[in-house]
């Protein structure tokens, strides 16, 4: 089977780069390694080969010199935010998908899996035969911005859905949680164009010697004597990450050692707000912002408890990467995040926006040590159930549809 994965994002596919970026970089290597023919159209990074292989996936990279060609520089939702980045963006999205369908014309595939919706959209009115060939995964986390729920959606979003436009127009799209595809269905998507497929995790990567986690530890300064609550992820208000705090704040104990991971400019106001809330109140904390993959793996096992209090998720990374570090969970009820925790098993489920709630899942694995320790146990025997080998399976079982 020729397989071509398609992502018209700001960031480098590869893992760290980003969540989706490193799906599709794993989804893409596991398919190979099974002895298909893949292939990983991008943009031209700086410092990267137009084509090379890796992993056994081959890469095809294209100049656009439109928008940033550093990955992780630009963040989509601002850029759109201006007008002047609105244009830019609508026209790299637009080359991206001319030059796309030129590559296409010239190598035939037998499915084009695309991540993002913007370029696609284009793509399949250019080249209306590649809609009986295309799988969409729809790496959805901000359904209220994405389909125009409420104030905080962007001009482009509340014009135009591209994700609802590329789902009725094509073959299959994957979605990452039941709650999710029933939205899709209610807004007009058929029932038989929608796949669940939950993102996987490589486990085996977060088998880390004592070494290396110590050497993490003294690299970020990390208080060995406190029990150490971990965060990863981008410090916007959807992750909830002022809940955390204030959830700490009401414990009160000061064995505690929060610890912050994540990109803080995203949107630098509200990452200000937190860090400012935080340093007020006296809470120990350490932000540490964007870390290397390899550091954080090590951050992860560095940890105690693993906490994500978001207000909506689609099926996040860094829970997964928790689990195969073997931590205890709190996450909230929302989106995938119940399909990785299990309640009172390997962790505790919480209404998001509820910071007492918070606090008391929270006081409840600091005080009972062991309770952690059988819970994170817990937590590795699950991650086995997302090992990408067989969350490789489920796509395969696509694809065949999609060529049958």
């Amino acid at each position: 089977m020729k397989i071509i994965h398609v992502y018209d994002g700001h960031e480098m596919v590869f893992p760290g780069e980003g969540s989706v970026p490193s799906v599709v970089y794993h989804l893409a290597k596991y398919t190979a390694k099974k002895g298909h023919d893949v292939t990983v159209l991008e943009r031209r990074w700086v410092g990267t080969d137009y084509e090379e292989e890796i992993d056994e996936i081959k890469f095809v990279r294209f100049d656009l010199n439109i928008c940033s060609n550093v990955s992780n520089k630009e963040v989509v939702y601002d850029l759109i935010r201006r007008p002047s980045g609105l244009m830019r963006f609508i026209l790299d999205r637009t080359v991206f998908a001319f030059r796309t369908n030129e590559y296409l014309k010239q190598n035939e595939f037998d499915v084009v899996h695309v991540h993002l919706p913007f370029a696609p959209s284009i793509l399949i009115n250019i080249n209306g035969k590649l809609r009986d060939k295309m799988v969409y995964t729809a790496h959805i986390g901000e359904e209220k911005k994405r389909f125009a729920l409420d104030s905080s959606a962007s001009l482009v979003f509340k014009l135009f859905s591209p994700d609802l436009y590329l789902m009725k127009r094509i073959k299959k799209s994957v979605v990452l949680n039941e709650p999710l595809k029933e939205k899709l269905i209610n807004k007009g998507i058929e029932e038989g164009k929608l796949e669940v497929i939950p993102n996987g995790i490589e486990v085996d990567e977060f088998n880390l010697s004592k070494e290396e986690v110590e050497r993490i530890k003294r690299k970020y300064e990390i208080d060995d004597d406190k029990v150490v609550v971990m965060f990863s992820g981008s410090i916007t208000p959807r992750k909830g990450v002022v809940y955390l705090v204030k959830a700490i704040e009401m414990i009160d104990d000061d064995r505690i050692f929060l610890l912050i991971v994540g990109n803080p400019n995203v949107d630098r106001e509200y990452a200000k707000m937190v860090m400012d809330y935080v340093k007020k109140k006296g809470i120990n904390t350490k932000f540490i912002g964007f870390v290397p993959y390899e550091d954080l793996k090590a951050l992860y096992s560095a940890c105690d408890i693993f906490i994500l209090p978001s207000f909506e998720e689609g099926d996040p990374i860094a829970l997964k990467e928790a689990l195969a570090s073997g931590k205890p969970l709190i996450g909230s009820n929302v989106g995938g995040v119940p399909i990785q925790i299990r309640e009172g098993w390997n962790g505790f489920l919480i209404e998001p926006r509820n910071e007492k709630q918070l606090a008391e899942k929270l006081r409840y694995l600091i005080e009972n040590e062991e309770k952690r320790e059988r819970m994170g146990k817990n937590s590795r025997k699950l991650a086995e159930e997302f090992d990408w080998r067989k969350i490789v399976e489920k796509y395969l079982n696509v694809y065949e549809g999609v060529m049958g």
